[in-house]
């Protein structure tokens, strides 16, 4: 469903946490756009002008937290920002697709979602094709460095004998519940724990990108393998959401293969921190494609993860509305890109963040 070309597109808000905030101050600096509702499960942000609580001049949009009332306002598009995991974005994408509306989820399991759940995907693609909408799980990570800039950095290649991806990323500006989700601030004993208990996850939708990026690449994967290393604080750290004391994760490693065939096709090493000099870390991402014209790609600095979800949320807005109808992937979108923003506004706001 296209969005009036007068206005631009008309979104609603499903979570007003850190991207729904990022995102409401990123499209309140782009015209056209207009965000016409928000709704969170939160009730303490209930009654919250949206402008206001994203540290923005007030937009009139308060925050509520029926959904139902939200959803019958004239829009085209839902960003569902609440949780990583497909099974509990379901029913906000379901509601927003039996509304007509398109819908972006930033969780991570929605970026190839039918590994997690084949036949909830397959409900869900029917349901926006019946329905003339699109679905996109997308963020900057799955969503870009594992896959739209992946795949984009084959185009050059012969061939993909072997990939290798490695990030190293600075965390500590996410809250401290998902800086202990991710694995910071536990005791190795804890932290081993946590990994076998599935309670601490590292960085979720490895996996997604994964498949994602055989599946685009003509290959199938046999298997898949995780591993997590801990690093270990000798002194205290600390940032605005999180202490971490001596003896406790200040950083971890997090491993991941695809195996084809018993030996690993694509991997990747991705480094968390708190702090640099806990182990003297440099924020970069990189990618190795090896074959016979072989390449290799680095971003110095690394992408920053709360910015860059935001902008690849709100980048891909235009693209969604305009997709084929059903449950859509990065790989099947072209290329992102910001449309014009008002940009000294949006630098001389940004000195109050």
């Amino acid at each position: 469903m296209g969005a009036p070309e007068s206005s631009g597109p008309r979104v609603i808000l499903c979570g007003v946490g850190g991207v729904g905030r990022r995102v409401t101050r990123l499209l309140s600096f782009r015209p056209g756009y207009r965000i016409v509702a928000a709704y969170t499960r939160n009730r303490d942000l209930a009654g919250q002008d949206l402008g206001r609580l994203a540290g923005i001049e007030p937009n009139g949009v308060i925050v509520t937290t029926d959904r139902d009332a939200a959803l019958r306002q004239p829009a085209d598009i839902v960003i569902v920002a609440t949780t990583s995991f497909l099974r509990a974005v379901a029913p906000e994408l379901r509601a927003a697709v039996e509304h007509n509306l398109n819908a972006i989820t930033t969780a991570e399991e929605a970026a190839f979602p039918w590994l997690t759940d084949e036949t909830l995907t397959d409900e869900l693609d029917q349901l926006a094709q019946d329905r003339g909408v699109s679905l996109l799980g997308v963020g900057l990570n799955p969503g870009f460095i594992f896959d739209a800039l992946l795949l984009t950095a084959t185009g050059p290649a012969w061939d993909a004998r072997r990939i290798r991806i490695r990030r190293v990323v600075d965390v500590s500006r996410f809250s401290a519940t998902i800086q202990r989700r991710l694995g910071i601030g536990f005791s190795r004993e804890r932290f081993e724990a946590g990994v076998r208990a599935g309670t601490i996850f590292g960085h979720i939708g490895f996996p997604q990108s994964f498949h994602l990026a055989a599946k685009c690449l003509g290959r199938t994967l046999d298997d898949y393998r995780k591993s997590f290393e801990p690093v270990i604080a000798e002194r205290p750290f600390s940032n605005d959401f999180l202490t971490v004391q001596p003896g406790q994760t200040v950083a971890f490693i997090q491993r991941d293969e695809g195996v084809i065939g018993g030996e690993p096709w694509i991997d990747s090493e991705f480094i968390a921190f708190i702090d640099p000099s806990a182990g003297d870390f440099v924020a970069q991402d990189s990618i190795s494609i090896q074959g016979y014209n072989p390449l290799n790609l680095t971003i110095r600095p690394g992408c920053q993860p709360q910015l860059g979800s935001a902008a690849m949320v709100a980048n891909s807005i235009p693209k969604v509305i305009a997709a084929a109808p059903g449950f859509r992937t990065v790989a099947d979108l072209p290329p992102l890109c910001p449309p014009p923003t008002q940009s000294d506004r949006l630098a001389e706001a940004a000195r109050n963040w």
